[in-house]
């Protein structure tokens, strides 16, 4: 008896397991198609070129000692050879460290900017499969999934949510 119960339970999971809706989006397309993501790619752009007028500074720094260092460096004595040398390693490490400092100010302030896109777009996502009855929505955008079974796609139901064309 305990057998047959675990049995029928087992079969009525994997029956209510099956039974699931399916459906696919390619998210990565529905942020692209998302006017708040040119806004974004703006804002970001311009960041960007803030902090690169930063950086052109340190560059330009490191240009003038080199120069100065050839122009310069067969006059001077060893030590004050030494000193340059110095310099221009530590230049050198300042624009190393800048452009690092740069990159990670950029990730975070594209984190900053795309995050409430991605949470409004799944918010739209949630609503359209929520009202579809999907219980499954995959995401084709990375081709991860290679073989599947039939599903629906809800780009053009979540733009329209999303006010989109």
């Amino acid at each position: 008896m305990k057998y047959f119960c675990t049995v029928t339970l087992l079969l009525l999971l994997s029956t209510a397991a099956f039974s699931q809706k399916t459906a696919y989006i390619n998210f990565q397309q529905l942020i692209a198609a998302m006017p708040e993501t040119k806004q974004a790619t703006d804002t970001l752009q311009k960041y960007q070129q803030e902090l690169a007028k930063d950086g052109q500074y340190l560059v330009a720094e490191y240009t003038r000692k080199l120069q100065e260092y050839d122009s310069l460096g067969t006059k001077w004595t060893q030590q004050i050879k030494e000193l340059k040398e110095k310099e221009l390693q530590d230049a050198q490490a300042s624009i190393q460290d800048y452009r690092q400092r740069m990159e990670e100010k950029l990730q975070l302030k594209d984190q900053q900017l795309l995050v409430p896109i991605m949470d409004k777009a799944k918010k739209a996502l949630k609503a359209v499969a929520t009202e579809k009855g999907y219980t499954l929505v995959i995401d084709n955008s990375k081709d991860e999934v290679l073989i599947g079974a039939d599903a629906d796609d809800l780009m053009t139901p979540v733009k329209a949510k999303l006010g989109l064309k």
